[in-house]
Order: structure tokens, then C-alpha cells, then sequence
């Protein structure tokens, strides 16, 4: 209760504030308040080649990215008072407005009838439930419940590149029709730029000095909650050298987990911090994960995917599952370390289901997902 009090003093405060500069003239300006940043980026570029807008980025504390191209770049943070500020300032006076997280701030935002304020939601698809669909919200209080409608109703556009997203986001966030932008995620572009890919995927193999016989295979998971200050590992990896020698191991843990024991060598190698998700995917060559959205993105690649989960009745019960998990993932689903090393060994992969999965889950992604949302919006 003490922190539901904490939020609505907070908010109180700050609709107080917005509601001073929402008097002041609504300029032809763009704001982007970032968090994870990657599909902000794409927005920017596109911005500065087919516009003039004067582009104003918003930081998240937790948010990496420099954002050189953009006019401005603030902190939108308290710990910044004076940045915080004139965020908010921007905020109230801004007409294209772009988000890519839930931001608590929207509750406060009575923004402008000429305002867009739209959603670059940080994954391109969704396995777990989220929004008004989590299971962990129905503990909470009708004030939080209030407050997540709040910001939900602020979410004018939401970009999706499929259907079947668009769908999971007007259950989770209470949307219509047309509020969904079927433009494709901006981020997706990346994938079909194969020069790129190729590029990274030669720079990456180098740095790490990856034998070009061996086989590179991506574990990728999710967090658990209870595990985000050291993630457990469900796989051997002593047991999986053993099996396949041939074989290189990367992990890459969900940026909300701390650590993991990783005991790098040259079968297997902690990749979690310093290096690009999508730039892991090009470089490898085998997916693993399980109820992360990563597959919606590596599906463009036709690429092999095995999805561990041996965890999978406790984590549908817990969190819930959108869909029919071992008939919708594009690959075999396995439980213990054996039957993943056989899947490998004998190559148990039907690329005709990735290729199937990737045109349900990308049908808008076509490599001018970022061009096709500005023209939307601006022209």
C-alpha cells in the first residue's frame, strides 16, 4: 500500500506539472521516450531522412543507447531534476509522441486531440501474458488496476508486424481495431538488410574466434522470477561437450537477470553483457529458448529452433501462455539435456515450420517496417 501511495502522490505531482505546460502552443516536434531503444533508433533514422521534425529523445535510466542523430537527448530521470523537467515540458507540447516500454508517467499525460502518442512495444511477439491478461496483477489493488488503464488508453497506435499480435494486444492493453499500425516492428528491418547480417556475423564469429567448423547454437532464455540476481541453468553443458564436440555454445540471459555460472571455454561462452541480441542471432546458427519472443524475430532467418522447457506446466499455470505453445513454436520442444542432444545430433529440424511460423508472426515485417510506419503517421 505504501508504494501505491508513493505512485499517486507521484503522479499527482506530475499531471499537476504537465497540465501547467499543456497550456503552452503544441509544436511539430517528436518525442521518443526510450527504454530498451533499438526499434527508437530506426524511428530516428527514418525521422531525419523523411522529415524535418525536431527529434527530442527521453532516456530511461535504464536505457544504453547514445542517440547521436536525434536534436536533444535527456535524462528522464529524477535523479536529473532539470532534464526531468523539460522532458515533461516536451511531453505536453509535442505532437507525435513514441513510446517502447509501459510508462507509468501516461497516466498523467492528458494529452492533446492533435496528439499520437504510439507504442514501439520492445518484443515482436509474445508468448507469456501481459498487460491486463498477467496473472500477477489480480493481487493488486483497483488503484493499480485503474493506473494500468490509465496508460493503456494513452497508447493511440500500437505497431505490430502480425495478426496474431494485433490480437494479444487488444486483449492486454483493452484496444480496438484502430489503434493496431500493421506496419510491421521497426527493429525487423535489421534482418532483411543481409549485407548487414552477413557483416555481423563475420565480425562476431571473429571476435570471439569461433572455428568456422564449429556449429554455433544461441541459448537465449527468459527470466524467472526469483532468479533475476543469478539465473539458474537447466543446461549441462558438461553433459552437452561431451555429446557434441563439434558445437559452440553462447548464452545470452534476459537483460533483467544479473548472472549465471558460466564457466566460459572454448565449448561455451557468457555473451549476456556487451553484445547485441540480433547480432547473436546472425552469428548462430541454432536458436534454443523457450518462452522468450525471440523466435518471432529469428524466424526471419529460417533458421533451426529448439525450445527447452522443462518447466512449461508450472510456467503456464504461473503466468500463461497465449497460445498452444507445442503446436504454435516452429521446432521440436524438449524437457531434459538428452533429449536435446539428440535433437542436435540427428539434425530433428523442419525448416518448412519455421518458414510457415515466420509468415504468420512477420506478415508485415518486409524490411521497410521503419518507412512504412512514418509515412503512416506523417504523410
Amino acid at each position: 500500500m505504501i508504494k501505491e501511495f508513493v505512485l499517486k502522490v507521484y503522479l499527482t505531482v506530475f499531471k499537476t506539472i504537465f497540465s501547467i505546460f499543456n497550456i503552452r502552443p503544441l509544436k511539430n516536434r517528436t518525442v521518443l521516450l526510450a527504454s530498451f531503444g533499438d526499434n527508437i533508433q530506426h524511428v530516428i533514422n527514418e525521422l531525419n531522412k523523411e522529415t524535418q521534425q525536431h527529434i527530442v529523445v527521453l532516456k530511461d535510466p535504464t536505457c544504453h543507447f547514445s542517440f547521436k542523430q536525434a536534436d536533444q537527448s535527456l535524462n528522464f530521470s529524477l535523479r536529473q531534476p532539470i532534464q526531468f523537467l523539460k522532458g515533461i515540458y516536451y511531453l505536453a507540447t509535442s505532437k507525435y509522441i513514441f513510446i517502447d516500454n509501459y510508462q507509468v508517467v501516461l497516466a498523467a499525460c492528458d494529452f492533446r486531440s492533435q496528439v499520437t502518442c504510439t507504442q514501439l512495444w520492445h518484443a515482436n511477439g509474445a508468448v507469456k501474458y501481459f498487460g491486463l491478461r498477467d496473472k500477477t496483477i489480480k493481487s493488486r489493488p483497483q488503484s493499480a488496476h485503474d493506473r494500468f488503464r490509465d496508460v493503456y488508453k494513452r497508447f493511440h497506435k500500437v505497431v505490430v508486424s502480425s495478426d496474431d499480435m494485433a490480437y494479444i494486444f487488444k486483449e492486454a492493453f483493452d484496444l480496438r481495431d484502430e489503434n493496431i499500425l500493421k506496419t510491421g516492428l521497426p527493429r525487423t528491418d535489421y534482418y532483411f538488410n543481409q549485407a548487414l547480417v552477413s557483416q555481423r556475423r563475420e565480425e562476431l564469429r571473429s571476435k570471439l574466434n569461433i572455428a568456422k567448423e564449429k556449429k554455433v547454437v544461441l541459448y537465449a532464455p527468459t527470466y524467472r522470477d526469483g532468479q533475476l540476481d543469478e539465473y539458474k541453468l537447466p543446461l549441462d553443458f558438461k553433459q552437452l561437450e561431451q555429446a557434441l564436440p563439434d558445437y559452440y555454445f553462447l548464452v545470452k540471459l534476459h537483460p533483467a537477470v544479473q548472472e549465471c555460472k558460466v564457466d566460459d571455454s572454448n565449448f561455451v561462452k557468457n555473451v549476456s553483457h556487451g553484445y547485441k541480441i540480433e547480432d547473436l542471432m546472425a552469428t548462430s546458427d541454432i536458436l534454443i529458448t523457450d518462452y522468450s519472443s525471440i523466435p518471432f524475430e529469428y524466424s526471419i532467418f529460417n533458421k533451426p529452433m529448439v525450445f527447452f522447457v522443462d518447466d512449461i506446466e508450472t510456467y503456464e499455470e504461473e503466468k500463461g501462455i497465449w497460445f498452444d505453445y507445442e503446436k504454435y513454436m516452429p521446432g521440436p520442444v524438449v524437457k531434459t539435456n538428452s533429449d536435446l542432444i539428440s535433437v542436435l545430433k540427428e539434425n530433428k529440424f523442419n525448416l518448412e515450420d519455421v518458414k510457415i511460423f515466420n509468415h504468420r508472426v512477420n506478415q508485415y515485417a518486409d524490411g521497410q517496417a521503419t518507412k512504412k510506419l512514418i509515412q503512416t503517421l506523417y504523410k
